[in-house]
């Protein structure tokens, strides 16, 4: 039961992420179902037949916005199949707004300070549910609550932590920090659930390779030091470890 949870859990945080981003990339479902055609452009020509160099710098403009922050996934969208986009990602898109709407709702009712600890906790609870598949997948015969331990909460904080402050410090000081926002925060997460997935392993492994050497140890003292028996009405001792042999 509880497996089914965490990976209902895991499934409801991708549906989430994936729909936020594919609303950020398209401003209705209209945008998603149109065709790769590119746009007829219109250019006011001069005497001498060039283009002046305000149409040349705006194209430049238009080229470079095209390309930043969700530019190349939404060329990858347009790129899908048409009934994939009408089946898959148009009802993201609803669902992203609905958590967009929602959540821009939600944080205009809060406070400064309770906006950042409700998003620091988002955050927390991506990684989480993210390592939480991950270590389940890696030790599948690891219960959640040794997944879940003191020790993992307290790296997934501190990680959501570091996570959190570089996205706060690159708010503060990158102009056009906003079109890169999405792709930066997700490639933070990632690292993040990188170290802690190499944390985890290394300390699994070590703990089960120290069971492993408490069990044999255990083995070899159940082991007798000594064995008695009789034989033609005469005693015999049997000390294993010292290889001789008393009557």
């Amino acid at each position: 039961m509880d497996n089914k949870k965490a990976a209902a859990a895991a499934v409801a945080a991708v549906i989430s992420a994936s729909g936020t981003a594919v609303e950020a990339s398209f401003d209705n479902p209209a945008d998603i179902l149109q065709t790769n055609a590119p746009d007829p452009k219109v250019q006011d020509i001069g005497d001498d037949g060039q283009a002046p160099d305000s149409a040349v710098q705006d194209e430049d403009k238009a080229k470079t916005q095209a390309k930043a922050g969700g530019g190349v996934f939404r060329e990858w969208i347009l790129g899908l199949p048409m009934a994939v986009r009408a089946l898959v990602v148009v009802p993201l898109w609803a669902v992203g707004s609905l958590i967009v709407i929602g959540g821009h709702l939600l944080f205009t009712a809060l406070s400064p300070v309770l906006h950042l600890i409700l998003s620091f906790l988002l955050m927390a609870l991506v990684i989480a549910a993210a390592f939480t598949v991950t270590a389940k997948a890696l030790f599948p015969d690891l219960p959640l609550r040794k997944i879940l331990n003191r020790h993992s909460i307290k790296w997934i904080l501190i990680g959501t932590a570091v996570a959190f402050a570089a996205d706060l410090v690159l708010k503060a000081t990158w102009a056009d920090y906003a079109s890169f926002r999405a792709m930066v925060t997700a490639g933070l997460i990632l690292l993040v659930l990188i170290a802690l997935v190499v944390w985890f392993v290394r300390r699994e492994n070590r703990r089960r390779a120290r069971e492993a050497e408490a069990l044999l140890e255990a083995e070899e003292e159940e082991e007798p030091k000594e064995l008695v028996y009789t034989s033609l009405g005469q005693t015999f001792t049997v000390r294993p470890e010292k290889g001789r042999t008393e009557h």
